[in-house]
């Protein structure tokens, strides 16, 4: 692959998208919000002209866009009136992310993502439509340069004759899609798109249609409310059957390779070398259910599912996630056996949930008395909120490993190899140095600005047990 080579023509269409998506879509909005009667014969003109421009640079853009590899490294040359040059040593190429969007799709065509050490937000270098076995050819080459110029890894590999491979089963999906947590996002992307178009839209009209429900009762209300509940929560279990049918995991050699969706087709590579941490969640749903969610915390990666994480497995009976584990990553186990907190920590987990809510109800009685004193019900919740806070943190040590188990709104569980951990720190208050407790938290390196995890209210003798087993490892490193 010495000689340099042009994208797909289908480039040319991706890039006058990418453009008119940024500039047009704004400058037309613009246009039918406002009162610019007067000036459309001319705002017609100017659009034509933007339109012609855009065709001839998205043309030049795909002309001038060579790629190959040479001496170790894939070098890029780009640029309409700036010519650019980009050469990325192959070594610092940690992912290659293969996705297909529909007209990719349409064209047989798949788009590929390079990412490196310390990348930003964004991917090193996109090749946004190339043909699956040039993909393939450009994955393997770097994957033999890599093997034939790396040192040995200090990841444990478990030899097999066969490739495991993992595939979402059908039952899965529907409990993954079912109980999601997408309903909120539902709801707000629908706000924030009726919020555009408020002048379009004629909301007064359909307000007056439905002024008869002004004397409606509160059982109308409550099903509307439901309906509307009901319709979002369809919509977000389409979403995520969409977006996971057809996942699959297969570990080849030192690196996972994880495929999914339909619509819009994504293929990762991720090495297992850049794995800092597994993280199980579990939302309330899905811990009532038994399942969980399986997420790799990974160093320098800009495509991810949450944050900076990657979902190794969408959703998986909790039974099922140390077998999984011991053979696709047997550098992490994860034990239901933990240290739990002390009794006296409990009190501090509950008020730190009842008393927010308690500050809410005084104005919420005063300001809607008598209906404000219905407010007072959170003050149980909050409890049991805090209760459950308590009852599922704590840590474990296994080894090198260490599990954190801590909820917020999902349960978590951290696991982390010793070697991983960037920093270790333990924080206190005024009221928890009177009672012999820390807060413990530890960092990792997970995309630009790594992550941080926290276990709040342990013993003080159990902190100084977690920073020896870290402070010993360091001065064995050495």
């Amino acid at each position: 692959m010495f000689e340099p080579k042009r994208i797909h023509p289908v480039g040319v269409i991706l890039s006058f998208i990418r453009i008119i998506k940024s500039y047009i879509i704004p400058v037309v909005l613009f246009y039918f919000l406002g009162n610019y009667d007067q000036f459309e014969f001319l705002f017609i003109i100017c659009i034509t002209v933007i339109f012609l421009l855009i065709v001839i640079i998205s043309f030049l853009d795909w002309w001038k866009f060579t790629y190959w590899l040479e001496e170790g490294e894939l070098r890029i040359e780009n640029g309409v009136f700036i010519k650019k040059k980009r050469y990325i040593p192959i070594e610092r190429i940690q992912t290659i992310n293969i996705s297909a969007g529909i007209v990719q799709q349409i064209f047989r065509l798949v788009k590929v993502q390079v990412e490196t050490a310390g990348g930003g937000m964004e991917a090193e270098a996109v090749l946004t439509a190339i043909k699956q076995h040039e993909a393939e050819r450009i994955q393997k080459a770097i994957a033999v340069y890599k093997q034939e110029s790396s040192e040995p890894s200090d990841v444990p590999l478990v030899e097999t004759s066969e490739i495991p491979t993992y595939k979402i089963k059908p039952k899965d999906l529907l409990v993954a899609a079912s109980t999601s947590s997408g309903i909120g996002v539902v709801l707000s992307a629908i706000a924030a798109f009726l919020s555009q178009f408020d002048e379009i839209i004629p909301y007064e009209e359909i307000i007056h249609q439905f002024e008869y429900l002004e004397n409606a009762s509160l059982t109308i209300y409550a099903v509307l409310i439901f309906i509307a509940f009901f319709i979002a929560w369809v919509l977000s279990v389409i979403g995520v059957l969409l977006k996971y049918a057809y996942f699959t995991l297969v570990k080849e050699g030192e690196e996972l390779k994880v495929s999914r969706g339909i619509f819009e087709k994504h293929q990762v590579s991720i090495p297992i070398s850049r794995i800092q941490a597994i993280r199980i969640v579990q939302n309330p749903l899905r811990q009532l259910l038994g399942y969980v969610t399986v997420y790799i915390e990974s160093a320098g990666s800009s495509v991810a599912d949450e944050g900076s994480s990657m979902i190794l497995f969408p959703i998986v009976p909790k039974k099922e996630v140390a077998p999984l584990l011991s053979q696709y990553l047997p550098l992490f186990s994860s034990d239901d056996e933990l240290h739990r907190l002390p009794k006296r920590s409990m009190i501090k987990y509950v008020s730190r949930k009842v008393i927010p809510l308690a500050i809410l109800c005084i104005p919420a009685i005063y300001f809607l008395a008598p209906w404000g004193f219905l407010s007072l019900l959170l003050l149980p919740i909050g409890a049991y909120w805090g209760y459950s806070s308590y009852k599922n943190s704590g840590w474990h040590l296994r080894g090198h490993q260490l599990q954190m188990q801590f909820r917020i709104f999902s349960k978590t569980s951290v696991l982390v190899y010793r070697n991983r951990i960037q920093s270790m720190k333990c924080k206190t208050s005024y009221f928890q140095k009177k009672q012999s407790l820390r807060t413990f938290q530890i960092s990792i390196k997970s995309g630009i600005g790594g992550k941080q995890f926290t276990v709040k209210d342990i013993e003080l003798y159990d902190l100084e047990h977690l920073v020896g087993w870290y402070s010993y490892s360091r001065r064995n490193d050495h």
